[in-house]
């Protein structure tokens, strides 16, 4: 029998105590951790100061350290927030290589691929004008935007009412990101609205500069900044399509009828990005495998259950414990 106040029957042991690392204290410096990288991105500030992105991923995993011992699928948190605050810090040096910066290819698979006609172009001669704003418009700005809200709200969605898949939403979210990273650096590709600026594709607007500017240019200007830049180029493949379609993967599997909105949402971003000049339809389609690949990755390692038409009860995930946080 152990004796009171402690879990391994020894009294004034030197170890931690394991109670701490359920306590609340323990659970506010983990939180804290993850939050000062979480605002660094918000503010810039990780830009601004070189030094800060490591440091604070040190801080952090030294935080999280014994959590992560544990195994608990709350430990995933760090690998959720952390592998997303390294993701933004090397792609905003993915265009800082000696590999050249592509434009035509792109455009011309493109064409290609729709008889000789560039989808950006079709869409914003039909529906955009550079002399006024629209509902249109503003609809689509917003849609784009969402993509800094809606991977992480259904992550908090996954934690709390499928934890045991939350291991599998990490990997096939962050592994998405991953794997359009790698194209990143190997293959830096100019979107639609800076190849116009150079001249390489006529009639094309960056649609947002237009909504943000005449709605409050200052405030996006700051919002922008802190999210959209550095690294212009970093356009194939898109992280916004393959992230929105990793989402319709997840609930596929567990939650068919969110699958069904889900899917229609990832129809209206791609739009959206084709619209606003932010995406070709290759870069939709090469995001796309993306999110494939990690689901398949995710799926490999037994974290998240198959397709199926109704949902799923339990889908223990490997090497966690079924303890819950």
């Amino acid at each position: 029998m152990t004796a009171p106040g402690t879990l391994d029957g020894t009294r004034g042991s030197a170890r931690t105590p394991r109670g701490f690392l359920h306590g609340t204290p323990y659970l506010a410096i983990q939180a804290a951790a993850l939050l000062l990288m979480t605002a660094s991105v918000a503010t810039r500030l990780w830009s601004d100061y070189p030094w800060l992105g490591p440091t604070l991923v040190v801080v952090a995993l030294a935080a999280w350290a014994p959590e992560l011992r544990l195994r608990r699928p709350r430990g995933w948190w760090f690998a959720y927030v952390a592998g997303i605050f390294v993701y933004t810090l090397l792609r905003a040096v993915a265009d800082e290589t000696a590999i050249p910066i592509r434009t035509a290819y792109v455009i011309d698979i493109d064409q290609a691929l729709f008889f000789g006609h560039d989808p950006v172009t079709v869409l914003q001669s039909r529906l955009f004008s550079p002399e006024r704003v629209t509902l249109l418009d503003v609809l689509a700005v917003q849609v784009h935007w969402s993509f800094f809200l809606a991977p992480h709200a259904l992550a908090v969605y996954v934690f709390w009412r499928h934890r045991e898949q939350f291991a599998g939403y990490t990997v096939l979210v962050v592994g998405t990101m991953y794997l359009g990273l790698v194209l990143f650096f190997l293959l830096p590709t100019t979107p639609p609205w800076l190849a116009a600026q150079e001249g390489a594709l006529e009639g094309a607007y960056r649609v947002m500069d237009f909504v943000g500017g005449r709605v409050n240019s200052d405030s996006y200007q700051s919002f922008y900044a802190s999210l959209g830049e550095p690294n212009s180029v970093a356009a194939m493949p898109s992280i916004h399509m393959g992230v929105t379609f990793a989402m319709y993967l997840w609930a596929r599997g567990t939650r068919p009828r969110l699958a069904g909105v889900l899917l229609a949402y990832t129809a209206v971003m791609g739009l959206a990005l084709v619209y606003l000049a932010e995406h070709y339809a290759l870069d939709l389609a090469v995001g796309v495998i993306c999110a494939t690949g990690a689901y398949a990755v995710a799926r490999w390692r037994a974290l998240l259950p198959a397709a199926s038409g109704r949902a799923v009860v339990e889908a223990r995930p490997v090497g966690l414990e079924s303890e819950v946080a």
